[in-house]
Parts: C-alpha cells; sequence; structure tokens
C-alpha cells in the first residue's frame, strides 16, 4: 500500500480513538455507540498495521 493511504488510515485510527473517549462521556455513557467508535478504531489500526509498504 502507498505511503500515502497508509498515512490516511492512521489519521482514521487516530480521530476514531478520540472520538470513542468523546462519545463515551458525551453520551451519557452508552456502550453500543462506544463499541461502534471503538470497532472502527480497531478496524483501522489493523488495516494501517498490517499494510505493506
Amino acid at each position: 500500500m502507498d505511503l500515502k493511504y497508509r498515512n490516511i488510515f492512521l489519521l482514521l485510527f487516530m480521530l476514531a480513538f478520540i472520538a470513542t473517549i468523546v462519545v463515551y462521556f458525551s453520551s451519557d455513557k452508552d456502550m453500543q455507540l462506544t463499541w461502534y467508535f471503538g470497532g472502527a478504531a480497531i478496524l483501522f489500526y489493523l488495516i494501517y498495521r498490517f499494510s505493506k509498504k
């Protein structure tokens, strides 16, 4: 994968990670919505981590 696309997935991971924390505290600890953002963060991290240069 091109380095530009890997950096996009890294940025998406960071945004989803921050969104997970924000959603958890701002939605009165709604765990279903928190798991959606957490799952997206995990997915973006795995794509970033296991994509070849």
